[in-house]
């Protein structure tokens, strides 16, 4: 899987690449666009502010479907971008150094660091699976798998098996993909992994330390949730201090929207794809968010919040990397 790169492959954006990188601006489009998602987010915020509560007493199911379905298999947003930005920088980094030792360590080591983010995932998938599995079978909501960290209830060959697969064949398919791409296609690329696991990073970090600094319980912990007392329930704007409890924001929600930074990976010349995947990860961010209060496992305003965080990240990133979520500018 050796990846050479020579002046013949200087093609792709080369013609209009420096353009872009001098001309690069918001477009009125993108300004109406995240202006009207702000708007909504900050309606979502306000309702939430005085309804949380009967919004979860109307929705609230944790034998939901619809609900379980994103609680065991949308937590994974940060480990995939992770994933794709380690595949990158490791192809990169074959690509471009010629000292083979270096070349063969640092290559390494991303690949190990794509691994480890397939067994993070696989982790988090496994074990709210099993959890649920477990709850249906001892006849008891299966939403009520554990909301706060994975935990080992599920073979360990079975998780090392599924990774190792996955990341062999996956890591030939991103070699093999990026063994075409021209030296300007990859300079674009190395610059979106290594931003895209800064994105990860800062997401992961502000919503982890919100999470133990406001202390919210969850709906499912209130002592009720279908009468009118809630007697652990504060308003999202109330901090608790550090107490066990981490509702607010939704870790969830922050990782499906996550799944929308993947539309910088898509070459810049396709068009089509791009706008797929920017379907794909605005599906994923507001589905994820849903479910979430769904289920029971965050109020609203618990999920507005980190939508808004998590999307107007991302919204600065794709400016720092000059990328437009869809070239042409329509979504």
């Amino acid at each position: 899987m050796q990846l050479t790169g020579n002046d013949a492959r200087q093609t792709g954006y080369d013609m209009g690449d420096e353009k872009r990188s001098t001309n690069f601006r918001t477009t009125d489009r993108e300004k109406q666009v995240v202006l009207i998602l702000l708007g909504i987010g900050i309606v979502s915020l306000l309702v939430a502010t005085f309804f949380d509560k009967n919004v979860t007493q109307a929705v609230m199911n944790q034998n939901s479907i619809f609900g379980n379905i994103f609680q065991n298999y949308a937590d994974q947003g940060a480990q995939v971008v992770t994933f794709v930005s380690a595949e990158v920088i490791a192809w990169y980094i074959w690509r471009r150094l010629n000292d083979y030792l270096i070349k063969y360590i640092m290559t390494g080591g991303m690949l190990l660091l794509a691994l480890n983010q397939l067994l993070s995932l696989l982790q988090d998938a496994l074990s709210y699976t099993f959890s649920m599995l477990n709850n249906i079978a001892n006849g008891v909501p299966m939403g009520l798998a554990n909301n706060t960290a994975a935990v080992q209830n599920y073979p360990e060959i079975l998780r090392w098996s599924l990774a190792i697969i996955a990341w062999l064949v996956l890591s030939w398919l991103f070699a093999n993909w990026l063994n075409k791409k021209s030296d300007i296609d990859m300079n674009y690329l190395i610059i979106v992994a290594v931003v895209g696991i800064a994105v990860v990073f800062i997401a992961q970090t502000t919503i982890g330390d919100m999470k133990t600094l406001w202390g919210r319980f969850r709906p499912y912990e209130m002592t009720t949730v279908s009468g009118q007392t809630m007697s652990e329930f504060t308003p999202w704007y109330h901090m608790n201090g550090i107490n066990g409890h981490n509702s607010f924001p939704s870790g969830h929600t922050m990782s499906g929207w996550l799944f929308l930074y993947l539309a910088f990976f898509v070459p810049r010349d396709n068009i089509a794809t791009q706008k797929k995947m920017v379907i794909f990860g605005l599906a994923m961010g507001i589905l994820t968010a849903m479910s979430r209060v769904r289920i029971g496992a965050h109020w609203l305003s618990d999920v507005t919040v980190s939508s808004i965080l998590v999307g107007l990240l991302i919204f600065a990133a794709s400016r720092l990397i000059g990328a437009h979520f869809v070239e042409n500018h329509e979504l």
